[in-house]
């Protein structure tokens, strides 16, 4: 009876989960990519075209409409349509009028269909072998082979993210929406109970064994981390700045001294990306494993700066919240320095502890070492130690232990972490003539936000006693949890406030960067919370579900981080590659062909053009920061072509932008 019974409670969970994620789209929806069609053919057979799709009910149409109108110039004109694919949807297929079909379809020059961050070219000979069926008094043109991956479950899904994206973001639903998933948490717990000597058992151990349980839960938070960040991690395409980090400056083909070409990003990571490109090749799956393996050491460097002072229970809750932390996530797949501090500010942290702890010449060293990486991969990171040298002075003056020695030993260490960033700001301001100067200066929100640090800060300094007194694990660690706390509250309303005083001279309030500083210090903060309501015995209860409203708040399972610039570069890329190798025997040309970024995708760099020169079709798709639709116009006038008859080709599922959806040809 117990075996039929655990068969029928894994089979019931098994099926009710398959059935459930397929249900929640709201929380599955990246599951779905997002497309966009583009049909080049002859103004003469371009009324009725559509796009059909075999949706879940029922089979629908979609009708497509000119990107140019109006403009008879060109013989040819483009048919567009983006589809929102929040149903399953396969065997799309182009659709015409049954009595005009063969015309239309012999009048298609190519079909080019955006899908996610990949592109699927058909030719004009690769259309006219499209497979074929009559509907209805249409005849319909099936597209083939628009997978990603084909899928192991639903053999007929257009499954673009694949499998093992699908099954990290059900299995990470399930366990952070247990109410969408009612019937198969049911069978689990059904399955628990039916176990509960055996669980019980298994818990005896680990409480026995605190030091391996602690390794293998960490080394389990860990993992999950890596998955989550590993997860897709190519699977939007880098933006604009991603690009340039690359392309300009970890490029291990240029000299060194491009590392400092990013004005306001000092070198530090563009020469650690560059050897990384040396050691395992240049391309943006090599150069974004970089910071996914980095977001996964920051899961562990928080780990090593919490344990010491708080003890390991803290320093698990702080992991697992880095590890599910959305935004953490969402910087471990961006190709910049910004997950590269997240990972530092612990490591400095604990040094800087560390040494007021035991202020000795051994100590200061890994913090000077540290800080040096820190302001030498942002230069928000001098904010940081700007933060420390504040709470050492505050913190020294408070416990009226203020000497001579300590004072100048740490007064050296930042004399020669700021001789550090000196290169590079000189570099920047006698050679760039940058200023250091950020989008945003204090406003109203920010005014308010400072007077609460300022009171939050008052109110813990007289309650800090209360606060810290039952958050222990033992005798050793309760001389140093004061000073910990007194960190992790006041460093980040420091730097903030630096922040914000700074911004009346030079703006620099920019949550993007500061984000990344503070990051860490918020998972700290949120592990002590739990560990005090922990060490209450009525509350102790609770813990699982304070943990869990705390992941669930740090952005769940969705990276959201602000970005900017276009994030469909290399799709453009690659449609004016792929048009311009279906062509031979036209000579094409680009006003920008941006050599190097070609080069980093692997794409010909074709001809540049020149007034005169023998071009039978220009592409204008320009390089990374001079591509919206504006600049190309301005660009076109000062080549002196006439913009009428220009072709325009969307790739962006949000038609129309203004911010490089679109790419421009024109035929002469």
């Amino acid at each position: 009876m117990k075996i039929i019974f655990f068969i029928t409670c894994v089979l019931a969970g098994l099926v009710s989960f398959l059935y459930l994620t397929m249900r929640n789209r709201d929380i599955m929806g990246e599951y779905y990519a997002k497309s966009s069609v583009n049909v080049e053919i002859d103004r003469d057979y371009a009324k009725n075209v559509a796009l059909a799709v075999e949706t879940s009910p029922n089979p629908c149409s979609y009708w497509m409409s000119p990107t140019t109108i109006g403009d008879t110039e060109t013989k040819n004109t483009v048919m567009h349509i983006s589809v929102p694919l929040t149903r399953p949807f396969w065997n799309p297929a182009i659709q015409f009028p049954e009595t005009e079909a063969v015309e239309a379809l012999a009048a298609i020059d190519h079909i080019a269909m955006f899908i996610g961050n990949k592109l699927f070219y058909f030719s004009h000979d690769d259309v006219q072998k499209f497979r074929q069926k009559s509907s209805n008094g249409y005849m319909l043109y099936y597209i083939p082979g628009i997978f990603y991956e084909r899928s192991l479950i639903y053999k007929n899904w257009s499954n673009y993210y694949g499998d093992i994206n699908l099954g990290i973001k059900a299995l990470t639903a399930f366990f952070l929406y247990p109410a969408r998933f009612a019937p198969a948490w049911l069978c689990l717990i059904l399955l628990m109970f039916l176990y509960r000597a055996q669980i019980k058992n298994l818990y005896s151990v680990a409480i026995r064994h605190k030091k391996a349980g602690g390794i293998i839960l960490l080394t389990l938070i860990v993992f999950t981390g890596f998955v989550l960040r590993w997860n897709g991690y190519v699977r939007h395409s880098g933006w604009t700045d991603e690009i340039y980090s690359a392309v300009r400056t970890g490029n291990p083909n240029l000299p060194l001294i491009s590392t400092f070409s990013d004005t306001g990003n000092p070198p530090f990571y563009f020469m650690l990306l560059r050897y990384w490109f040396k050691i395992f090749g240049w391309s943006e799956a090599s150069g974004t494993m970089l910071s996914v393996v980095l977001g996964t050491l920051a899961i562990w460097s928080l780990y090593v700066f919490v344990k010491p002072f708080s003890g390991r229970k803290t320093a698990i809750y702080a992991a697992l919240f880095a590890a599910f932390s959305g935004f953490a996530i969402g910087y471990s797949q961006e190709m910049r320095s910004y997950i590269l501090k997240m990972f530092l500010v612990p490591l400095i942290s604990f040094a800087f502890l560390n040494f007021l702890k035991k202020p000795l010449f051994k100590n200061i060293v890994p913090y000077v070492l540290l800080s040096v990486c820190i302001v030498n991969t942002h230069y928000y990171g001098i904010l940081l130690v700007m933060a420390n040298f504040v709470f050492f002075i505050i913190w020294m003056l408070y416990n009226h232990n203020l000497n001579l020695k300590k004072t100048v030993l740490f007064v050296s260490g930042n004399i020669l972490i700021a001789l550090s960033f000196l290169p590079f700001f000189l570099y920047m301001l006698l050679e760039k003539g940058y200023d250091f100067t950020r989008e945003f200066a204090p406003k109203k929100g920010h005014t308010f936000l400072l007077l609460v640090i300022v009171i939050f800060t008052a109110a813990f300094f007289v309650f800090r006693k209360d606060i810290v007194k039952k958050n222990t694990e033992s005798k050793i660690i309760k001389d140093g949890q004061n000073c910990f706390v007194a960190y992790l509250l006041l460093v980040p309303s420091l730097i903030f406030t630096l922040s914000y005083l700074i911004s009346f001279f030079k703006p620099m309030i920019t949550f993007r960067y500061l984000w990344p500083i503070n990051a860490p210090f918020c998972f700290a903060l949120a592990a002590v919370m739990v560990s005090c309501i922990g060490s209450q015995q009525k509350l102790k209860f609770a813990v699982p579900f304070v943990v869990y409203m705390f992941i669930v708040g740090l952005n769940g399972i969705i990276p959201d981080i602000p970005s900017g610039g276009t994030e469909a570069y290399k799709e453009a890329r690659a449609y004016i590659a792929a048009d311009a190798a279906a062509h031979p025997d036209r000579k094409a040309a680009m006003l920008d062909n941006a050599p190097q970024n070609a080069a980093y995708y692997g794409f010909p760099d074709l001809s540049l053009y020149s007034p005169g020169s023998p071009v039978n079709v220009l592409y204008v798709y320009n390089d990374i920061f001079h591509m919206h639709e504006i600049e190309v116009y301005d660009d076109l006038r000062s080549h002196a072509i006439n913009s009428k008859g220009m072709l325009k080709i969307y790739f962006d599922y949000d038609y129309p932008r203004a911010d490089g959806g679109m790419i421009f040809k024109k035929y002469f």
